[in-house]
């Protein structure tokens, strides 16, 4: 497990432009649907909290509500509720993170304990802003009755209130693959018709990119069609949070470094199929810390973002930060949008290029 404290300046204590520090500790930020508070996890396999940005006071959400609190994850039902996904027990980083995962919801009013909804998952799931409706993928580790350990469904599931609380509705699986191409679902679009989703490529798949570590993919649940929206070879480029205008998301690419993996920057990419891509974050060029796990506020004018070490593993958090959406649109580096064709002509070309 990565050190939690380091004897380095936090990166937002002198932020870039157009950044600002929410806080100096915390985990995978989420909007609330009025846009005045921020869900998001304490610590690694803890408990969720949530900032109301008027006042900037904090409250734990689950500290006092049963005996979970070994959460990785929180999103927000359209009804209120919070969505949690994390172990019942912490035992070990690989185990309660990609075998143990599970699916919990947390009420609105915070008057009873998570309620587990009796499925695990592979990492994180989307959220309709429509219904009680979520999408997320299962592994054979997960469940083993799907298939060996390489097998990957992906899910979209109501979310059902009964006499006894939240439990699983309609369910229907829309994607199944095996070794080599393993998706994770992050966002609905157009009316919750379609997934948006990543996909962590280990060998070549049909629509992506030899040697592309991980593409953006989207699946048209009404007619079961696919649509490759950035795929670069040997680049990793990962959705993190839809655009309230659904015609953009937020992107995780290693395209700025060298390719290496993780990604340092978050970047807007337009859902047209042109692979048009805008950096948003400025993290030091040093590559010393990293931006990840984005979300846009409802009125699109906030971006909230976490920060970590670039050694720190995926999902651990140092903190929250917020990019002014507003004053970076109207700023020069909110224009220079590029395509992988793009930047990889201007890596060959001896030329000074201008970008369109």
């Amino acid at each position: 497990m990565p050190n939690e404290r380091v004897n380095i300046p936090h990166v937002l204590d002198d932020p870039p432009p157009f950044h600002q520090k929410l806080l100096d500790y915390g985990e995978r930020p989420y909007w609330s649907a009025d846009g005045s508070r921020i869900a998001f996890i304490e610590q690694n396999y803890g408990d969720a909290c949530e900032i109301d940005l008027a006042t900037d006071k904090v409250r734990n959400l689950t500290k006092d509500l049963g005996d979970h609190h070994s959460f990785l994850r929180v999103l927000i039902l359209s009804n209120g509720d919070y969505l949690l996904i994390g172990p019942a027990k912490f035992k070990d980083r690989d185990v309660s993170r990609r075998v143990e995962s599970e699916l919990w919801v947390l009420d609105k009013n915070l008057n009873r304990p998570p309620k587990p909804l009796g499925r695990r998952i592979a990492e994180g799931a989307g959220v309709s802003a429509r219904e009680p409706r979520i999408t997320y993928a299962v592994t054979g580790r997960n469940d083993p009755s799907i298939g060996g350990p390489d097998v990957h469904e992906c899910h979209v599931t109501d979310i059902a209130y009964g006499d006894e609380g939240p439990g699983l509705g309609q369910d229907r699986v829309f994607y199944r693959t095996r070794a080599g191409a393993a998706p994770e679902p992050q966002d609905f679009r157009h009316d919750d018709t379609e997934v948006i989703f990543a996909e962590y490529s280990h060998r070549r798949v049909a629509g992506v990119t030899p040697d592309a570590r991980c593409v953006v993919k989207g699946y048209w649940l009404d007619n079961g069609e696919f649509t490759t929206y950035i795929t670069e070879s040997m680049v990793h480029n990962e959705p993190e949070g839809i655009f309230p205008d659904q015609e953009h998301i937020c992107l995780e690419s290693s395209c700025d470094n060298d390719s290496d993996y993780p990604p340092q920057n978050l970047w807007k990419l337009k859902l047209d199929g042109s692979q048009e891509r805008v950096r948003m974050t400025s993290m030091p060029a040093d590559r010393t810390w990293k931006a990840t796990n984005s979300n846009v506020s409802p009125d699109g004018r906030w971006l909230a973002f976490m920060v970590a070490l670039q050694s720190d593993e995926s999902g651990y958090g140092r903190g929250l930060g917020l990019l002014d959406l507003h004053a970076w649109g109207q700023s020069p580096e909110s224009q220079q949008w590029e395509t992988p064709t793009s930047r990889a002509q201007a890596q060959h070309d001896p030329m000074p290029r201008s970008l369109s």
